[in-house]
């Protein structure tokens, strides 16, 4: 995490800088340009693109409930703050490093756990993958941080693993808040799909006459 999300750092590749940056915007702005993908990949009609949309968007909301929730429970530092302050933390195996900046160089100011990018990707991945009964299509993401930079791929599940682990070439999050934060975003997509919005086709018997 030091070495990988550092400002101008060595350590990470290109491309793995490069996706730090390209996913260091609103992820749910992402999540909704991948269902829009997908909707016109697979013809949906209006009422299905209707359907899925709001399913996506009614777990994204609450995503954010969850996630801020869990956010100001823990409490838990970012990395910039960790590693600026690591001679505080009364453990001898790290040293501080005072002038250490991610790679995106500004965090966001909110705790660290659980990363919001993980949960909603997770989330929105969740999703998706149930409605259209796949995972695998062609599809490219742009980026409202870097205009006029794709990035492609074959599998939804592919674009949600880039977006949550961008977050530690970014240098803005630890690797549990992001394996703590799928699993989030998953329990909520569960919730949500149990839950809401069911197709007429699950409908008891019983209505059809009503």
């Amino acid at each position: 995490m030091k070495t990988l999300g550092i400002e101008n750092g060595t350590a990470s590749t290109p491309d793995q800088a490069l996706t730090g940056h390209f996913w260091n915007g609103a992820i749910q702005n992402y999540c909704n340009e991948i269902s829009q993908a997908a909707a016109l990949a697979h013809h949906l009609t209006t009422a299905e693109s209707a359907r899925v949309f709001a399913l996506l968007n009614l777990a994204l909301a609450d995503d954010v409930i969850a996630f801020y929730d869990a956010k100001y429970v823990y409490n838990f530092w970012r990395p910039v703050t960790a590693i600026r302050s690591a001679a505080t933390d009364d453990n001898p195996a790290t040293a501080a490093d005072p002038n250490w900046l991610p790679e995106v160089i500004n965090t966001t100011p909110d705790p660290s756990y659980p990363g919001a990018h993980a949960v909603v990707s997770a989330s929105g991945t969740a999703v998706l993958i149930s409605f259209f009964g796949r995972d695998r299509f062609d599809f490219a993401v742009t980026s409202e941080v870097l205009p006029g930079v794709q990035r492609s791929f074959t599998r939804i599940s592919e674009a949600e693993e880039e977006a949550t682990f961008s977050r530690i070439f970014a240098g803005v999050h630890f690797r549990t808040d992001l394996t703590v934060g799928e699993r989030l975003g998953s329990e909520v997509a569960d919730f949500i799909l149990d839950k809401f919005l069911a197709p007429l086709s699950n409908r008891d018997e019983s209505d059809e006459d009503r």
